[in-house]
């Protein structure tokens, strides 16, 4: 099986690319847990929902350990911590998406937010796109120097 993609944003090596994801994803997840205390871009009123403390912080915390992973796998070519930026990031995206839906049926969002958490979940895509084709790459890289 080949890799998907060869470059990011069609000009940049995969390795760049990794760089601007985790310091992205990095700033994303360090500035959700300093300026949103009672708000954040999936959950409103965080602090009137007893869950909503519960879900965010580990996606918070788990995002901002993993995006420091994946800058220090891609500088380092370590695949083990691309990979493991793979996982869990594969797993705030599906949270991401379960919190979309409940709140666009629970509480009718306004068209900005909307349209902010779909550009973030658009782009988690294409960034984990971009990530598990580095990671492949590294594997094939591996893989030739072992022979």
């Amino acid at each position: 099986m080949t890799m998907l993609f060869k470059k990011c944003c069609f000009l940049l090596p995969l390795n760049y690319g990794c760089y601007i994801i985790g310091v992205l994803f990095l700033s994303f997840h360090v500035g959700e847990l300093i300026t949103h205390t009672n708000d954040t871009i999936f959950i409103k009123n965080v602090s009137q929902k007893s869950w909503g403390a519960v879900v965010m912080a580990p996606i918070l915390m788990a995002g901002t350990l993993g995006s420091v992973l994946l800058i220090y796998g891609a500088a380092k070519r370590k695949r083990c911590f691309v990979l493991l930026w793979v996982i869990i990031y594969v797993i705030i995206l599906l949270m991401y998406i379960i919190l979309y839906i409940i709140s666009f049926v629970k509480s009718s969002p306004p068209p900005i937010i909307i349209a902010v958490q779909s550009v973030i979940i658009i782009g988690l895509i294409y960034s984990l796109l971009i990530v598990h084709s580095f990671y492949r790459y590294l594997r094939t890289v591996e893989h030739d120097d072992a022979i």
